[in-house]
């Protein structure tokens, strides 16, 4: 499980120096991509397995970068999107065009259909995480401002 969240944490840092993010703000994504898969590995190791890993992944990145943006002052898409990176179904898209290719359409609507929900718990993790932890977050730190930043 530690293996796997430092390699989430750097694929985090892989797509941000890709997209540009520099300085400390490219390890606090990674960090945030970190910590997410090894919350998301914890729930599907309790829970077996499904959507709410990625759901809760999800809501993990969303929270932190609420965080880590407001701390920083910098936008919060700087650190959820390459932090997301690494839950992206890419895979499951991929096996279910091979399925097609192959001629096993069940397979492959089955696995495609797969592929749609995960991208639609990652979405709706990351949209709660927006709706509902940035107005507080940003409540909270308006009461107590950092004055060291």
């Amino acid at each position: 499980m530690i293996r796997a969240a430092i390699l989430a944490g750097l694929t985090t840092v892989a797509f941000g120096y890709l997209y540009q993010v520099a300085g400390i703000n490219l390890w606090i994504a990674g960090a945030i991509g970190a910590v997410a898969w090894m919350g998301a590995t914890v729930v599907g190791s309790v829970t077996g397995a499904g959507l709410l890993p990625d759901f809760v992944g999800s809501l993990i990145v969303g929270v932190l970068a609420e965080f880590a943006a407001i701390k920083k002052r910098q936008p919060v898409t700087l650190f959820m999107v390459p932090a997301i990176i690494s839950f992206v179904p890419g895979y499951l898209v991929y096996q279910a065009m091979v399925a097609f290719l192959k001629g096993h359409s069940n397979t492959g609507i089955r696995t495609g259909f797969t592929a749609l929900f995960a991208a639609g718990a990652l979405s709706l993790g990351l949209a709660l995480a927006t709706a509902i932890f940035r107005p507080m977050l940003r409540r909270a730190y308006k009461k107590h401002p950092n004055p060291h930043r």
